[in-house]
């Protein structure tokens, strides 16, 4: 106040009216009015915080963003449809978050993402979350950018236990609990590994992708045959349901077998399962190979059906010779009808388990066929020490100490043999057939190839030099390596000639030897070729003949 209280009159800065005498009231200083100002200041920040801290964000509805709300801080709640995905060069996370109105992608960027990777708080497909950030509004495209990790909150989904035969599409985005085994393993593509999980209702499968694996946790695939427990979400792809993991940490390897198909009495099969994968378990009572593969009837109590075996499949079986007459089998395959005929076709070789071999055939001591009745069947052990070749079949010379017979193979047995290139001299066989007699020597003719069995194998011969091979060796069994320089046919067979640098021969083949060689398409010039047979001579010239077909190895073509 500048004017004196009592006269009126200006006074300045004066307390005591100079013209009056009057005292003035006291003035506020400058410093209380700096003091009660930084006071208020401090009152309202401190009310801002309180007020930013204690008052929940705005929650805003998915639809309600639009462009009058760019860089807004808001807060949305929802279902995760999509993602996450994640970019390690740019180390950026996205997913998106879906309610009633809409869809909307959120963002987050480094150190934000760190801590949620390292927290455990990734968001999976079909989680609900609650998450505030900035909204950013470009044209038609809104997203929504998280910058704390504190902002997003994960609502833990209870997953519900299902079989997989139960899953639909109706399950999109359910969080499904199920266990079963692991039928195959496949990468379609970098980054992308694809499990399919079966158990007896049905399959499914489970896409772990890259993804997944930057932002959970590193991951080995199962092993075919494993049995998991597995959480995830039921996601679709081309209409088709599958699982996708919300971590890696949701696979529980177990240490029970989860079956893969319902295991059925033989009797109770018909028409109607046909396209269902079965379990079956049983006695064969007869097997034979035909020009597919393999068959066999199996027999429980109930009844018997066909068992259907592809020649890849049955061929990389552990022992196919172990499919004779009266051992015990448990199948797993698919029920097909073929001319009103139930077959079961299992599709892996692990599909097949032998449960009891057959019961183990008396095997008679060659010294004492003399003492058995023609026309018996009898099972006889030895080694091959002699192989011819005739146009119907081969006739091996078997030895076993106590005496020699011929076992002969007609091209129909030979052709069904489990492993007839393992067929050679040298090697040991058991075989099971019927005792006939040629020419007073004692045969014993087999039915089948599954008659025949190779115990042991023959060892490598050893490989001599071309130009070491003389008319003294007539008659001798001898093997050559080289390289093909001419090859050509005859009305009879085929001619292959074979040099080692040492000097050159002929390797005769004839037809029903060539039509049996493993690889014959690259018997041509140029080619490494070895070949055990027996040195011949025609018309002054030194050729090899082998007796079997498992004498010739094409190791590789041109």
């Amino acid at each position: 106040m500048s004017h004196c209280l009592s006269c009126g009159r200006y006074i300045g800065p004066y307390e005591t009216c100079p013209y009056c005498g009057a005292r003035q009231a006291p003035r506020v200083s400058l410093r209380a009015v700096k003091w009660a100002t930084l006071a208020l200041a401090t009152l309202g920040l401190a009310l801002l915080w309180v007020l930013a801290t204690r008052l929940p964000l705005p929650r805003i509805s998915i639809h309600q963003a639009s462009a009058t709300m760019n860089f807004a801080y808001v807060e949305i709640a929802g279902q995760v449809v999509r993602g996450p995905t994640w970019n390690p060069d740019s180390r950026a996370l996205s997913f998106t978050v879906a309610d009633e109105t809409g869809e909307m992608r959120v963002w987050a960027f480094r150190d934000v993402v760190d801590e949620l990777r390292a927290t455990g708080r990734v968001p999976g497909l079909g989680d609900r979350v609650i998450v505030a950030g900035t909204l950013r509004v470009r044209e038609e495209d809104v997203s929504l950018t998280l910058n704390v990790p504190d902002h997003l909150t994960v609502i833990p989904i209870e997953p519900e236990e299902r079989t997989i035969g139960s899953i639909t599409v109706a399950d999109a985005l359910r969080r499904v609990r199920v266990r079963g085994q692991v039928w195959e393993v496949r990468e379609p593509y970098s980054g992308l590994t694809l499990i399919t999980l079966r158990d007896p209702t049905g399959a499914i499968g489970l896409a772990v992708d890259s993804s997944l694996q930057s932002l959970t946790g590193a991951f080995r695939p199962p092993d075919v045959g494993q049995s998991l427990e597995v959480t995830a979400t039921v996601s679709l792809y081309r209409d088709t349901p599958q699982l996708v993991l919300p971590s890696v940490r949701e696979i529980v390897l177990l240490e029970e077998t989860v079956p893969v198909a319902e295991k059925r009495p033989i009797g109770t099969l018909s028409a109607a399962d046909e396209g269902r994968l079965v379990t079956v378990q049983g006695t064969i009572r007869w097997a034979e190979a035909f020009s597919a593969g393999y068959r066999l009837r199996l027999e429980d109590e109930t009844g018997s059906v066909l068992i259907l075996l592809w020649q890849d499949l049955y061929q990389a079986l552990p022992d196919p010779s172990a499919l004779q007459t009266d051992a015990q089998l448990e199948i797993t395959g698919t029920v097909a009808l073929y001319r009103n005929t139930l077959e079961v076709i299992p599709s892996r070789p692990r599909d097949v388990v032998l449960r009891t071999a057959a019961p183990s055939a008396h095997v008679l001591s060659l010294g004492a066929l003399a003492e058995a009745p023609l026309g018996a069947t009898v099972t006889v052990e030895g080694v091959v020490v002699e192989a011819r070749s005739f146009q119907k079949g081969f006739r091996l010379t078997v030895d076993d100490g106590t005496g020699q017979a011929i076992l002969l193979l007609w091209l129909g047995v030979y052709d069904e043999l489990p492993d007839p290139i393992s067929l050679r001299e040298g090697a040991r066989v058991r075989a099971t057939g019927r005792l006939e007699t040629y020419q007073g020597q004692q045969e014993v003719v087999p039915e089948q190839g599954a008659d025949v069995a190779i115990i042991q194998p023959a060892e490598p011969p050893l490989r001599r030099e071309i130009a070491s091979i003389t008319r003294a060796d007539r008659g001798a069994r001898v093997t050559i390596e080289g390289t093909i320089t001419r090859s050509e046919p005859f009305s009879q067979g085929y001619r292959v000639w074979v040099g080692d640098g040492s000097g050159e021969i002929l390797v005769l083949l004839w037809e029903n030897i060539y039509q049996r060689v493993k690889g014959r398409e690259h018997l041509i010039p140029g080619v490494q070729v070895r070949v055990t047979g027996v040195v011949e001579e025609y018309q002054g010239i030194l050729e090899i003949v082998p007796p079997l077909p498992g004498d010739v190895t094409v190791p590789r073509g041109p």
